[in-house]
C-alpha cells in the first residue's frame, strides 16, 4: 500500500516539474514577445491616439466666389487656421461643392452641384451649369505641399466621404491652404435666367484634439 502511495506521489511530482517547465517557457516567450512589441515603432494612428486631449468632431469650411472670368485660372488660396487649443487631424479627402450665387433669379440658384463633370458623358456637359476643378493642398506651418502637382478631382462627396490613406496631423496655429484651379467653367446661356456667379464651398472632415 505504501509503495502504491509513493508511486502516485512520484508521478505527481514528475508531472508538476513538467508543468512548471512548460509555464516557465510560456512566461519567457511572453516576456520576449513584450520586448519585441515594445521595440516596434508605433503606427501613425497609434502616435495620434497617444496625444492627450479631448477629441471633438470638426469641419473646416471656407468659401470662394468665382465667375467665368476665373475659367482656366488658379484661384486664390482658401485658408484654414488651426486653433491654438490643440492640433487638428484630417480624416478624409476634402468635400468640395458649388452653387450658383448670382443673379438671385438664376435657374439653379442655391442648388448644390459637384465640381467635376466626370463621369457624365460629354453630350450631357453642354446643357447644364458646371465647373471642373483641380486643386493643391499645403501645410502652411511646414511649407509642405501635399502633392507634386495640382491633383484632379479626388474629392469626398456628401454621399461618400473618402478616407485619407493615413490620418494627417496638423499642428496648432498652422494654416492649411486649399488652392483650386478652375479648369473649366460653363454657365448655360440657354437657361431662362443664366448664372453669372458661383460660390465654391470647401469642407475638410477632421477632428480637434483639445487640451483638457
Amino acid at each position: 500500500m505504501a509503495n502504491d502511495i509513493n508511486a502516485v506521489i512520484n508521478t505527481l511530482a514528475q508531472r508538476s516539474r513538467v508543468l512548471e517547465g512548460a509555464l516557465s517557457k510560456i512566461a519567457k516567450d511572453h516576456s520576449d514577445l513584450l520586448k519585441q512589441l515594445e521595440s516596434q515603432p508605433r503606427s501613425i494612428t497609434e502616435e495620434i491616439d497617444s496625444i492627450p486631449g479631448r477629441r471633438i468632431f470638426y469641419n473646416f469650411v471656407a468659401t470662394q466666389i468665382f465667375t467665368v472670368a476665373n475659367d482656366g485660372l488658379r484661384g486664390e488660396a482658401m485658408n484654414f487656421l488651426v486653433s491654438q487649443d490643440g492640433p487638428l487631424v484630417m480624416t478624409h479627402y476634402p468635400m468640395v461643392v458649388w452653387k450658383p450665387s448670382a443673379p438671385d433669379v438664376a435657374s439653379n440658384f442655391g442648388q448644390w452641384s459637384p465640381v467635376s463633370s466626370w463621369p457624365l458623358p460629354a453630350q450631357q456637359n453642354t446643357v447644364q451649369d458646371r465647373i471642373d476643378l483641380s486643386y493643391e493642398m499645403i501645410d502652411g506651418g511646414s511649407q509642405r505641399n501635399f502633392q507634386n502637382a495640382a491633383a484632379g478631382p479626388v474629392f469626398s462627396r456628401p454621399d461618400n466621404l473618402i478616407p485619407l490613406p493615413v490620418p494627417t496631423l496638423l499642428a496648432p496655429n498652422t494654416v492649411l491652404q486649399f488652392i483650386p484651379t478652375y479648369e473649366n467653367i460653363f454657365f448655360d446661356p440657354a437657361a431662362t435666367n443664366d448664372t453669372t456667379q458661383g460660390v465654391l464651398v470647401v469642407s475638410i472632415p477632421s477632428y480637434k484634439i483639445v487640451n483638457m
